[in-house]
């Protein structure tokens, strides 16, 4: 299983102002902007993955620190339940492809991204 990207994870009440001031001092652009069905907006600038929402629709959301984008979800749910990581969020469907989340023993808590091809051409090409 590769780990092909990590992005750190910001919160935030409304997103247009978090993006503009990201964009501002790291010269790059929102490559990926999306909504869930429960509220949430999500768009990426750099390795910065920033979740918005009301307080109420983040709370179950922001003890996840980090998002990691794996080649195969399968692959890494085995390897997580070996070292006893707790599954927060089993494996489910997300407007990248499919994700999961899990508590690592010592108390992390990390979200597990595999994109499906449309992501991956919107991000610019799965690595080979």
């Amino acid at each position: 299983m590769r780990v092909f990207r990590t992005y750190a994870r910001v919160y935030a009440a409304d997103l247009d102002p978090v993006l503009a001031a990201m964009q501002a001092v790291t010269g790059e652009s929102v490559a990926t902007r999306f909504s869930m069905p429960n509220g949430l907006e999500l768009a990426s600038v750099g390795r910065i993955l920033v979740v918005a929402g009301d307080e109420e629709t983040l709370e179950p959301y922001t003890a996840t620190t980090a998002t990691l984008i794996v080649d195969d979800l399968d692959e890494c749910l085995r390897r997580l339940e070996q070292t006893g990581a707790q599954i927060v969020r089993g494996v489910q469907a997300v407007p990248t492809g499919r994700n999961l989340t899990a508590r690592l023993p010592g108390g992390a808590q990390i979200e597990y991204v595999e994109w499906d091809g449309a992501q991956w051409e919107r991000a610019g090409g799965r690595p080979a």
